[in-house]
């Protein structure tokens, strides 16, 4: 401090003096702490120092004022810059991941019938063994049968009637007594229909076109059959149940049963039943037709209790020889004067002529109405 000794005036020049030397002082220190400052970050720029580079940025930094006096500079956070979503080019598109197929199980099909209809060992067993009880219950009542009527009068006779009614018999054993029939008595004229039944008591060729005359008419029938017939017809036999026909029975070997012991008309009626089920896998339906249209008491009898019912006929005609067939024409003819609804024909499958004509009868008998049944509609 510079001292002026003397006036007031002196005292007060005195500290205008000291007031301006105090600014100058001060301005000295701002201007010396300026240029510490802006060599300091002149360093900084220059050589990297221990300051931490920033990334430039696009937003907009508020300076601080240059004039307001700052000790040591507080960090600030990094500017971090918006992030923005990376463009997607639409000239080329996103690959996108190829679905794969879900493999499926193949459909396994259903299971068909071989053509012998072959049947599980367990099966063929319990039918076998159901034949065999029948053969060996029919043959413990030997004695029975042997006490039964055996007289026969004749074989099946019946009456024709031209005006298309019902058939008459000349039976003298009332055969339903023992199940059996010869046509069905309790049709009405609501329904008319007709049983076509085929005698195949010896092997024939002929039965091929008439499986397909009856399928071309979708019509059914019932084939009786011997052993003789199955031991070379097996194929058309099994085609007859495959197409929705009746197997039915008449005996192994064809031969007049009221001349036969007890014991040989119980195995000509189980043995050949066995024989088809063995050869086809198919059981054969229960209906039974004797050779010749041979009936007795004692027959009638072992028939039924062997489980069969036997069946006779309203409609036939001489085809049965096959050295002297029916006429050209004569088939159709005789169908055409002898219908009547309920009827059971009568038809050898062996007569050439019957597989000539029957496309011709059954296109007569649709168009007067009728149906052609089976067997197991008849009560």
């Amino acid at each position: 401090m510079v001292y002026f000794p003397g006036t007031a005036g002196s005292y007060r020049g005195m500290i205008t003096y000291m007031g301006g030397f105090d600014m100058i002082r001060r301005n000295i220190a701002l201007i010396v702490v300026f240029c510490l400052l802006a060599g300091f970050l002149s360093a900084c720029s220059s050589t990297g120092g221990d300051t931490k580079p920033t990334a430039t940025v696009t937003a907009a930094v508020t300076p601080t004022s240059a004039a307001e006096p700052t000790g040591e500079a507080e960090p600030t956070a990094e500017p971090t810059a918006e992030p923005t979503e990376e463009p997607v080019p639409t000239d080329t598109p996103v690959p996108t991941d190829t679905p794969t197929p879900i493999p499926t199980e193949t459909p396994t099909p259903e299971p068909t019938a071989t053509p012998t209809n072959t049947p599980t060992p367990t099966a063929s067993a319990k039918v076998l063994d159901k034949l065999e009880a029948k053969r060996a219950e029919l043959l413990a009542n030997v004695d029975y049968y042997n006490s039964l009527d055996n007289t026969s009068e004749h074989t099946w006779q019946f009456i024709r009637n031209k005006d298309h009614k019902p058939s008459g018999t000349r039976e003298f054993i009332t055969i339903a007594d023992y199940g059996a029939f010869h046509l069905n008595k309790y049709v009405n004229d609501d329904d008319k229909v007709i049983y076509l039944t085929f005698d195949c008591g010896y092997p024939s060729d002929n039965t091929v076109k008439i499986l397909d005359t009856l399928k071309k008419h979708n019509a059914k029938a019932s084939f009786f059959v011997t052993s003789m017939y199955l031991k070379k017809c097996k194929d058309y036999a099994i085609r007859m149940k495959e197409e929705g026909h009746m197997v039915c029975n008449h005996t192994v070997n064809h031969k007049d049963l009221r001349k036969e012991p007890v014991e040989n008309i119980v195995s000509e009626i189980i043995a050949v039943a066995e024989y088809f089920y063995e050869l086809t896998g198919y059981e054969m339906d229960p209906f039974f037709r004797t050779p010749s249209g041979a009936y007795t008491v004692r027959l009638l009898s072992i028939i039924r209790d062997a489980g069969y019912r036997c069946v006779f006929w309203s409609i036939a005609y001489g085809d049965y020889h096959r050295d002297d067939p029916p006429a050209p024409g004569y088939v159709t003819d005789h169908f055409k004067t002898y219908y009547h609804n309920g009827a059971v024909a009568l038809i050898h499958n062996d007569c050439d002529r019957n597989a000539e004509e029957l496309d011709a009868v059954l296109t007569f008998l649709e168009e007067q109405g009728y149906r052609f049944g089976l067997l197991d509609e008849i009560p």
